[in-house]
């Protein structure tokens, strides 16, 4: 019998063990390549009622392209300059004129000459740049071939045959010496001196190519002629130096298309026909980076979206502080830069638009295709200039550095070298411009415009009438993993910080002291709590009451009339267990090593987007069994990663596409969704968004923090910033004059148990989320924010006005607005008295 035991006990050890085996080297279901999709190619949408001729109108030095009847096109075939005149007659110029700014130098001359800016690195990571102006337009390799609806020009960047290839990339200091110097030195120096660099560190010296033009060139050739430096001489420089691209030309070819479409002017690149050099990987483009530049005599701003939105007063005499460079949708978690530098407090870029206005002009810049791989820049004028110019750039292969320490009897060496995204991203790049005036020319303007371009796409859509009382936005956390032991033996357990029954007792709470209207968003209520396991399945936890208390919970909402909305995390994987593991399920850095990004609180991993729709499909199939509530999305629609596995890349903007139709296949059947953050490719599926972002980052080259963000959504998507209870604004009254200004709704979060119950666990933030402690507070501060602003939660923001120094007036469509005063003292406007810190309601209606 007992040997009958042992067998049956080792069968099981040996069947257990395989099967763990099996789940955890067995391929999880991915997209393959083939599988991801491919955005190049995508024309741009043109408005079907456009009809094309010749411009009526000319423009002296210009070649008319195309008109449709609101705007025309010309451009330059000497500089390929272009030109856009809108229906009130302004012409909006690529580039402005810079024969007679004092303050650029010659090599900032030829970037505002330029229509498109390449960043580019050798193999050794030495970062160069060329311009269209100077490396294509001056050499007579820039093309341009007009069609029906406007230009298409082929830049190619680089002389195809150079002869600055019969020098070499890099040479040592001492061959430098022995083949030139001692031979040539005193003869050329004057020119040597300009052409090549000494790194000392590195012993090498290094041809600066920038200043290699016309008559240096030429001088420096000579030298290397008559001091006998040969082809042989070149190719073991070469070879010594790993300079690979001494022998690849430096040519780049960018095909960008400018068409008309309705009122907007759009630029395209095109994906497809982009072409470099494999030894000069190609990491940037900058387009149009001084479209309608302002200069120094202009008066108005530039706008980016800096959290909920910035201006940046032109010639603001801030030219000696950093110039705005933000990447659109935050970070991207899927690269590294060597600093674990992700700071919790920066509001990431959630609309990809900005814009400028000059005196009662201005323009508003969408961007299109390829928004996931964009950054956003804002200079002033006086920092290299005369002009404030504002533009998206477009990163095509990031590259990160590796350090690599070799051991040797002298001790330990390191080198740092360049890794490169193993293939470029799979979009086109395109932005739009539409032109304001009058009183449209505001930032208030471009925000209305953008909002009604989104609505033209579907992106957006007027919500349902609503009651008269706002949503009170709640989160209440269930349970989180704590450390304990028993009998000296760790283990983690699920620690119950609010159980279902305990949730109904805090909605019934509220709902005593009137406030219906509740959204309330379940965080940590399955799968092992709030870090939940991978959520391809759904297993209620047993220690908040199981699926049966799960589901009276959703059945007292319903009664109630309020909405729950539980919480998933989709996209991060905060244990890397089972079969998700680090190997399979994880994002890489290019630099081959697991991701790893910061999610508000704490670090987490990225699960690579190629298994993201197996993983949404298991939890909608798993939930179906609870029928028909809403659903909170905790990071999908938030944070943006790539996954850089090397022969399994899917860039960002493949990435964001994966996202959206996960989004869309959610919403299909969840429909009443909550997004956290909220970026634009969300708007179309959300119905609330938590954790807006209702300030800028402070930055010092910005000058105002203004609500665009909630300009373009109120009325249409219900809103509130972060949770007042954890919120770093100073105090409620701050908190709730900002929710008054801004339009928005509260957020709260909380807890049942003691505050006490998150000691020792890695949510100490949650220092101050018992219910108990903020019930009153939260009930004075909701009827007062919702008795100013409930009439009018479905109308759109049609106005914002700062009137003095830290008093603004919002105004609604239909006429009512709200003044809020900040300041610790009272102000007079319009000879009616606003108390400190304190509010007024006029208007009409």
């Amino acid at each position: 019998m007992k040997k009958i035991v042992r067998l049956a006990v080792a069968v099981v050890l040996v069947f257990g063990s395989g099967l763990y085996l099996y789940a955890r080297y067995k391929p999880l279901p991915a997209l393959s390549q083939s599988e991801l999709p491919d955005l190049r190619d995508s024309k741009p949408q043109i408005s079907a009622s456009d009809r094309y001729a010749k411009p009526d109108a000319p423009l002296e030095g210009m070649e008319g392209v195309a008109s449709n009847g609101q705007l025309s096109l010309y451009y330059d075939p000497k500089t390929m300059e272009i030109a856009v005149r809108d229906k009130t007659g302004r012409v909006w110029r690529s580039n402005p004129s810079s024969a007679e700014d004092g303050i650029a130098n010659a090599s900032v001359k030829d970037q505002l000459s330029s229509q498109i800016i390449v960043n580019y690195s050798d193999k050794n990571g030495q970062q160069s740049y060329k311009t269209s102006n100077q490396d294509s337009v001056q050499l007579k390799q820039a093309v341009a071939e007009p069609f029906e609806q406007g230009l298409k020009v082929t830049y190619t960047l680089g002389k195809a045959t150079s002869e600055i290839d019969v020098l070499p990339k890099k040479i040592s200091a001492e061959r430098y010496q022995k083949l030139i110097l001692d031979k040539v030195g005193k003869k050329y120096k004057r020119y040597l001196v300009q052409a090549y660099q000494n790194d000392k560190n590195k012993n090498v010296y290094e041809r600066n190519d920038k200043s290699l033009a016309a008559l240096l060139l030429n001088k420096v050739i000579e030298a290397f002629q008559e001091a006998g430096y040969t082809a042989e001489d070149l190719a073991k420089d070469d070879k010594e130096n790993g300079n690979g691209g001494s022998n690849e030309k430096q040519v780049f070819t960018i095909p960008v298309e400018y068409t008309l479409s309705g009122d907007q002017f759009v630029v395209r690149v095109i994906g497809s026909g982009i072409q470099y050099p494999a030894s000069y990987p190609l990491t940037d483009i900058a387009l149009l980076p001084y479209f309608g530049a302002a200069g120094l005599q202009d008066q108005g701003y530039m706008f980016v979206p800096d959290g909920s939105g910035s201006l940046i007063y032109l010639n603001n005499g801030k030219e000696r502080y950093d110039s705005f460079d933000q990447p659109v949708y935050g970070d991207d978690g899927g690269t590294w830069n060597g600093e674990n530098d992700d700071d919790p407090t920066i509001e990431p870029i959630r609309l990809p638009v900005y814009g400028i206005k000059t005196q009662d002009k201005a323009f508003v810049a969408m961007i299109d295709q390829g928004a996931a791989a964009a950054s956003i820049h804002a200079e002033v004028s006086r920092k290299r200039n005369s002009f404030n110019s504002v533009y998206a750039s477009f990163k095509y292969i990031s590259e990160e550095k590796v350090s690599l320490t070799s051991t040797s009897q002298s001790g330990n060496r390191s080198k740092v070298i360049p890794v490169f995204q193993q293939r470029p991203v799979m979009s086109d790049f395109s932005v739009r411009y539409a032109f304001l005036s009058g009183d449209e020319a505001s930032y208030a303007g471009m925000a209305d415009y953008y909002r009604n371009d989104l609505l033209s796409k579907g992106w957006l859509s007027k919500k349902e009438e609503s009651t008269g009382e706002l949503p009170f936005y709640l989160e209440l956390v269930g349970g989180i993993p704590k450390r304990k032991s028993v009998l000296g033996i760790p283990y983690k357990a699920i620690v119950p910080l609010t159980t279902f029954d305990q949730a109904q007792t805090i909605v019934s709470g509220l709902k005593e002291q009137g406030i219906d209207n509740q959204k309330v968003r379940l965080s940590g209520w399955f799968n092992g709590g709030y870090s939940h396991k991978i959520a391809d399945t759904v297993k209620v936890d047993g220690v908040l009451g199981g699926s049966s208390g799960y589901r009276n919970l959703i059945g007292f909402a319903k009664k109630q009339g309020v909405g729950l909305y539980p919480d998933v995390s989709f996209t991060h994987l905060y244990a890397t267990d089972g079969k998700y593991t680090e190997a399979k399920a994880v994002s890489r850095y290019i630099n081959h090593e697991a991701a790893w990004v910061w999610e508000r609180t704490d670090w987490t991993q990225p699960l690579s987007p190629r298994l993201l729709p197996d993983v949404v499909d298991g939890f909608l199939n798993a939930y179906k069994r609870f029928g028909d509530t809403g659903i909170s999305l905790r990071n999908i629609g938030s944070q943006l990663e790539g996954d850089y596995r090397n022969g399994h890349v899917v860039d960002r903007v493949q990435s964001q596409e994966i996202d959206r139709q996960q989004l869309a296949k959610i919403a299909g059947q969840l429909p009443d969704l909550m997004a956290d953050g909220g970026n634009a490719y969300m708007l179309k599926y959300a119905k609330h968004i938590v954790e807006a972002p209702m300030s800028n980052n402070g930055d010092n080259v910005t000058d105002e923090a203004v609500p665009f963000y909630e300009i373009v959504l109120h009325g249409y998507v219900d809103y509130a910033g972060a949770p007042l209870n954890l919120s770093r604004v100073a105090d409620v009254k701050s908190y709730v004059l900002k929710c008054l200004e801004y339009g928005s709704s509260l957020y709260f979060k909380w807890i049942y148990a003691d505050n006490s119950e998150v000691r020792n666990t890695d949510f100490q933030y949650l220092y101050s989320v018992h219910y108990e402690t903020w019930m009153k507070t939260a009930v004075e501060s909701y009827r007062t924010v919702s008795k100013a602003l409930g009439d009018v939660q479905n109308k759109p923001i049609v106005g914002h006005e700062k009137l003095a120094k830290n008093v603004f007036r919002t105004t609604f469509e239909g006429g009512k607005t709200i003044t809020v005063n900040y300041n610790d003292h009272e102000v007079d406007v319009d000879g009616q008295r606003i108390p400190a810190e304190d509010f007024l309601v006029g208007g009409h209606g």
